[in-house]
């Protein structure tokens, strides 16, 4: 997962003006340059992400021979030639090794995390040596323990405190302290489209800990199955408690048991109302054992499967119509246990301007079946099948889906049931992001800009250039 999409600055580009006569000077020279730049980063940072592009590997090495005696000690690293770029668009060229000394202290018991980042440096705003004709564009790496919005992380360590001894990882999918963690490296790639970033609200029980992993899970499958869509980290958990001070405006869904809705002050249940409005979705999940549904829907298969296997022969015509009348009014069962579900979130619903008006039913060319993956049905989770209604700003969901999106110790679910569950899970993400975007850009922005403004509008200019040509 990754940090929030840096975007290109709203901003018209200035140029000079060229016309026979124009003196050149080196402010004029320099403007001209820039522009060019500017256009570069504006086209990198529109259609890409920052990142590394190759290269700028970290390893543990021996203190260089040159260094004083004081500083040779197993704390040095070797940061690799190599090629980043940074979320401003500026390209960042190491084109030799360097040898860098972590100097980091933690505090006394305690582990720190250190960061060491590089970062693009403009060689306008260093010392110019007098008559040189050319400079080059320049780098810096740092040590930070927090990184900076124009630094390109290579590599974290966790420091322990004392005598600090770094090593190259043993295991690099799970470094150990003081070992060189390059997992969290940032790849230059294309830019998605959106960006989803996640909570859930905590039940204090320990379904929080599944919660928890199975989203965790989903959001990195998000970046394999649908490049499209990234997820923004961390995955945020929210106490009962938290939810009426926390700022609830990032976040493009809210993962709701509705158990950890009945523990909701007044307070919070306001800030989950501002926030709906706002667009944010929020996804109500009730779990199967607080319904009958999974066992009359298991019911009503056993039925179909029987129907399906009658052969079409007069003689048991009555059997036929039989099993149908049966498979009816077990389908009336579970809409009237869907209704109780309803109902009891009817209230709360109110609360936060958002009543369960209607059926909510979820047809076949509603966005979260088709986008982006297709569902003709529903996915089952431990053979009983999920359902989803939506109304407005609230999605209902049966079945706890979030537990198949994590591990399976006991190898209970398909390669197929899990990739399915996953598909589903992303469509939640993809609707929700994609809706709170489109809603977005219906609201009137806080200030209008007017043709008496210093950047003239269109209309102004597309005027002006008429009047020329007459």
């Amino acid at each position: 997962m990754s940090e929030p999409l840096s975007l290109p600055p709203i901003q018209a580009f200035e140029r000079l003006q060229i016309a026979d006569g124009l003196l050149i000077t080196a402010e004029r020279w320099q403007q001209a340059h820039n522009y060019h730049r500017q256009r570069q980063n504006f086209h990198f940072q529109s259609l890409s992400q920052a990142g590394i592009v190759c290269g700028l590997g970290v390893a543990v090495i021996p203190a260089p021979a040159s260094i004083e005696a004081r500083y040779r000690d197993q704390r040095w690293v070797q940061v690799q030639a190599g090629v980043a770029i940074d979320p401003a668009g500026n390209p960042i060229v190491v084109p030799q090794a360097e040898a860098f000394r972590i100097e980091l202290d933690p505090p006394t018991g305690r582990l720190q995390t250190v960061y060491l980042v590089i970062s693009y440096v403009d060689p306008d705003e260093l010392r110019q040596i007098p008559g040189q004709a050319q400079v080059k564009e320049q780098f810096r790496i740092v040590e930070t323990t927090e990184p900076g919005p124009l630094d390109v992380e290579l590599c974290r360590i966790r420091l322990t405190n004392g005598t600090v001894q770094l090593r190259n990882a043993l295991n690099v999918f799970s470094p150990q302290p003081n070992e060189v963690d390059l997992g969290h490296r940032r790849q230059a790639q294309p830019r998605p489209l959106y960006a989803a970033q996640v909570a859930y609200l905590q039940t204090g029980t320990p379904l929080d800990q599944s919660l928890s992993l199975g989203l965790s899970c989903l959001l990195q499958a998000t970046e394999a199955l649908f490049p499209k869509l990234q997820a923004v980290a961390p995955l945020a958990e929210l106490s009962a408690a938290a939810i009426a001070t926390a700022d609830l405006s990032p976040f493009d869904l809210l993962y709701a048991p509705r158990l950890a809705l009945q523990n909701l002050t007044l307070e919070a249940t306001k800030a989950l109302k501002a926030y709906l409005a706002q667009g944010g979705l929020l996804l109500i999940t009730v779990d199967f054992d607080e319904t009958k549904i999974d066992e009359l829907s298991a019911l009503r298969q056993e039925l179909q499967a029987a129907l399906e296997g009658l052969e079409s022969d007069a003689e048991i015509s009555g059997m036929r119509q039989q099993l149908l009348s049966e498979i009816q009014a077990i389908e009336a069962d579970i809409e009237q246990q869907l209704q109780n579900v309803v109902q009891s979130l009817q209230p709360f619903a109110q609360m936060v301007g958002n009543p369960l008006a209607g059926a909510g039913q979820i047809h076949a060319q509603h966005p979260l079946r088709l986008q982006p993956f297709l569902f003709a049905q529903l996915p089952t989770l431990t053979s009983r099948p999920i359902t989803l209604r939506h109304w407005q700003n609230i999605v209902l969901m049966i079945g706890n889906l979030a537990i198949a999106w994590g591990p399976d110790p006991a190898g209970q679910q398909t390669r197929e049931s899990l990739r399915t569950a996953h598909e589903l899970g992303i469509n939640l993400l993809y609707f929700a992001t994609r809706r709170r975007h489109l809603l977005g850009l219906q609201r009137p922005a806080s200030t209008v800009g007017s043709s008496s403004s210093s950047q003239a509008s269109l209309t102004d200019q597309a005027g002006q250039a008429g009047a020329r040509e007459s």
